[in-house]
């Protein structure tokens, strides 16, 4: 017993003795330390690392000098293209030295080793790379990937991300926030050179790392805030900052991790009986992403999407609980959403459509979150107007209406289908200064949109209040967008409806104020509106002349768009006559008859108008309205339609093929036409006696309309130079030149040429030459004779109706004359008719 105790004295007494030597050894080399030495100081170094504990400072610092001179000679490489020496190469055996040992350390006492050698390393990585980021051979540290490349190809830096690495896996389960701390406080002090070691061992342990320093944030930003530290929100904190450059880096690989680590954080606060720092959630998120760009993008995409009214609810009861001094009082907190809302690049809308089906009091969201979400509103519009009013002098960008441009149809939309004042209040505003942001284009495009859609005054009101915000810049978009409108809607049935009706809107509410800019810009757009004036679709054509009513026309007009307004209202002024309902068809010619008068201002359009109204009254389709018979197709047509091959001989022949009947004039005078069959009889009139008198009325009351209007000098107005300007008043009668006019196209109508048409009385054995001329224009006076009849007015110019009238009473006088005493036969259409022109 007496010898092993000696035994185990001579051996302490050896040991000290060793270590001594060894110190000795290692204080003397560390005073002159050269190639040579270097070798044997290492191993010094090792061997007090292993058997004497005070002197690990020490030892470190000296083993931190070894990893410096690696480094160094292998910058020198890379700026000389050097390649590697000997003594080179017994550097890098002495780092695989202490490589292994740091290793055999680890692996003996984890728990005792693994956080003093993972710190040690990863400081000593900061420090490297700090103090090599100037040399000419080594990337910038923008250029992270490059830079990795470099430093993972040097032995010394190397040796230290493995030792590090090795560190942290026995530490992630025991205890992860130191390591996390250690990377934290590092990234601090050396950032951002060190953001390769941080890119390197996030991408070794991307879940463990990503939740941690998370985490470690977190408990930053409550100490701060437990210390009244005064910070702004958006203030860099060392650690904080460190925290959003980790994440940074690993968000290019691993963004699905980040964005659950966040939501799970986020979840995990709204538990119930929660500590201060997981009360602090909130606020942090908010702060962390009102430094990260990265961050930003997922609060305002996923987290929105996870704030249902329960969630609301509960966030609203913690934030009476928030008592830290930069986010003690709600007005900061809120002013840090409005920021962060202003600074969306992505989830704009979410956003957008997140608070404002908030603010509406029938959801299951509490009162205090409903007035946050007005309060954050009202902010923002403040926010929007004073940058987007300043954007020209200060060249500011808005991320979040950079963001809502690709939205611009839903904004509308939206609008359009909004059921509440508030929210369209809110959606114009927004709208309104989308369209000042993006420019005139932009702002031409959502007003287009508003009023081709719109259904109601009060979304008229809301295009208004619109237009009016962006004329304070943009003073031509609201006339560009009706223009755009316009153009855009032919085809559309509905639109046109609703475009027409919505413009009708605005020109009553501009004669309400005396106002006549809209008018007189569209003037331009005459030709467009006579367009719809030829529409089926009533309620297009009546809107159309309902607007050109309000708009009128210019005093100078082009002659093709004068020639079209002229035909255009008289074909809507026919179209209305066939309308059954009175009261809709005494709107429609009321306010065709208004339009009428301002055209028939226009100088040179009275003859024009006169000429569509007479020539329409014989056509066709406007016989049934107004009386007359229809006309007979033309003996030239019933030859066209006619076969070559169809022969009276050979039509009786097929006739007797059958039966023999009796003869009698049904079997040889068959009905019909040769070759077409029986006629078919003529269908009754779907119009009664007193609606055919009162649409003659009508017809002879615009005609009378637009003879009233006289030239200011009417006996030299033939002489006038066409170039020249001639001024129209309106008088009590019609005047002469209209009645003239009137006649002339009286007399075109009802005879086939011009070639008899002499004033004087034709002299009575000239009309035996001209029966079968006489006989035509006697057939068209008898089918317009109930038409012609309401003509008196024009009787002043009865002189012009010589052709007509001779022969008319020439081919009476025939009819008479054959007939002899058969008086009973003679035709009264024929008679009334020539009575009336005489």
């Amino acid at each position: 017993m007496a010898a092993s105790i000696d035994e185990s004295r001579i051996m302490h007494s050896q040991n000290s003795q060793e270590i001594l030597a060894e110190v000795h050894k290692f204080v003397t080399g560390a005073q002159h330390v050269d190639k040579a030495s270097r070798n044997e100081m290492a191993k010094s170094a090792i061997y007090l690392l292993k058997t004497l504990p005070s002197a690990r400072a020490a030892v470190m610092e000296h083993l931190c000098s070894v990893f410096d001179e690696a480094v160094n000679v292998f910058v020198l490489q890379l700026e000389t293209n050097a390649t590697t020496t000997a003594a080179d190469s017994t550097l890098d055996e002495v780092i695989k030295d202490i490589y292994g040992v740091l290793m055999s350390f680890v692996l003996s006492n984890p728990d005792a080793w693994a956080p003093i050698i993972f710190s040690w390393s990863v400081e000593l990585l900061g420090q490297l790379g700090s103090k090599y980021s100037e040399r000419k051979g080594v990337p910038d540290a923008s250029r992270l990937k490059e830079l990795l490349q470099i430093w993972m190809s040097c032995t010394a830096t190397r040796t230290l991300i493995d030792v590090a690495a090795k560190c942290i896996s026995p530490m992630i389960s025991r205890d992860p926030d130191v390591c996390v701390g250690a990377l934290l406080d590092t990234s601090a002090k050396h950032s951002p050179h060190f953001d390769w070691v941080v890119a390197h061992i996030g991408s070794s342990f991307p879940t463990m790392m990503i939740t941690r320093v998370l985490y470690c944030g977190l408990k930053d930003f409550c100490s701060r805030a437990d210390g009244q530290a005064e910070f702004r929100a958006g203030e860099k904190l060392p650690k904080i900052a460190s925290v959003v450059g980790i994440l940074g880096h690993l968000v290019a690989m691993h963004s699905s991790d980040i964005r659950h680590a966040l939501l799970t954080l986020f979840q995990e606060s709204l538990a119930e009986n929660i500590d201060d720092h997981r009360l602090a959630t909130v606020p942090y998120l908010l702060h962390l992403a009102s430094l990260s760009p990265m961050l930003l993008r997922v609060i305002a995409t996923d987290f929105v999407q996870a704030l249902t009214p329960d969630v609301l609810n509960r966030l609203a009861s913690q934030a009476e609980k928030w008592q830290f001094s930069p986010l003690q009082d709600l007005d900061s907190l809120l002013s840090l959403v409005v920021h962060l809302i202003i600074m969306s690049t992505d989830g704009a809308m979410s956003i957008l459509q997140f608070l404002l089906p908030s603010v509406d009091t029938t959801t299951d969201i509490c009162d205090k979150v409903t007035k946050c979400c007005k309060i954050i509103l009202d902010m923002l519009m403040m926010d929007l107007q004073r940058m987007v009013f300043t954007q020209e002098t200060l060249h500011t960008e808005i991320p979040f209406l950079d963001s809502l441009h690709s939205h611009q149809e839903a904004l509308c939309n939206d609008l359009l289908t909004s059921r509440t004042q508030e929210r369209s209040l809110w959606l114009g505003r927004v709208l309104a200064f989308l369209g000042l942001y993006a420019g005139e284009k932009t702002a031409a495009d959502l007003l287009c949109e508003i009023i081709s859609f719109a259904e109601g005054r009060e979304l008229m009101l809301h295009f208004q209040s619109i237009s009016v915000e962006m004329e304070t810049q943009l003073p031509g978009a609201a006339h560009r967008a009706i223009s755009q409108a316009i153009t855009n809607m032919h085809g559309n049935h509905q639109v046109s409806v609703k475009l027409l009706s919505n413009i009708f809107v605005l020109l009553q509410w501009e004669k309400q104020a005396k106002d006549n800019r809209l008018s007189s810009f569209l003037r331009r757009h005459i030709s467009a509106f006579c367009c719809y004036l030829h529409s089926v679709d009533r309620k297009i054509s009546f809107a159309a002349i309902s607007c050109l009513h309000i708009i009128g026309v210019p005093h100078v007009l082009p002659i093709a768009t004068m020639m079209k307004v002229c035909s255009s209202v008289s074909a809507y002024f026919f179209s209305a006559l066939h309308i059954k309902d009175m009261n809709e068809k005494l709107s429609a010619v009321r306010m065709c008859k208004s339009f009428v008068e301002s055209v028939s201002e226009v100088p040179d359009t009275q003859h024009m108008l006169l000429y569509n109204f007479i020539h329409g009254c014989i056509k066709q389709e406007n016989a049934e309205p107004l009386g007359t018979q229809p006309q007979p197709p033309s003996v030239g047509a019933s030859r066209v339609k006619q076969t070559t091959t169809t022969l009276l001989l050979e039509e009786n022949a097929k006739h007797g093929m059958g039966v023999t009947l009796p003869q009698s004039h049904s079997s040889v005078f068959h009905a019909g036409v040769v070759g077409r069959g029986v006629q078919k009889p003529q269908r009754p009139s779907r119009f009664r006696l007193n609606e055919v008198v009162t649409n003659q009325q009508m017809f002879m009351d615009i005609v009378y309309t637009c003879s009233l209007y006289r030239l200011s000098d009417e006996s030299d107005s033939m002489e006038l130079d066409v170039g020249m300007e001639t001024e129209q008043t309106m008088s009590a009668e019609p005047s002469s030149v209209a009645l003239q006019a009137v006649a002339h196209m009286l007399v075109e109508i009802a005879t086939p040429d011009n070639l008899y048409n002499q004033l004087d009385w034709p002299e009575e054995a000239f009309a035996r030459y001209t029966v079968e001329r006489d006989l035509e224009i006697t057939k068209k006076v008898y089918r317009i004779s109930n038409t012609l009849g309401n003509f008196g007015i024009f009787g002043q110019r009865a002189s012009s109706l010589v052709p007509v009238l001779g022969a008319v009473s020439g081919c009476t006088g025939n009819h008479a004359r054959l007939l002899g005493e058969l008086q009973n036969h003679l035709d009264n259409g024929i008679t009334t008719a020539t009575a009336s022109f005489l």
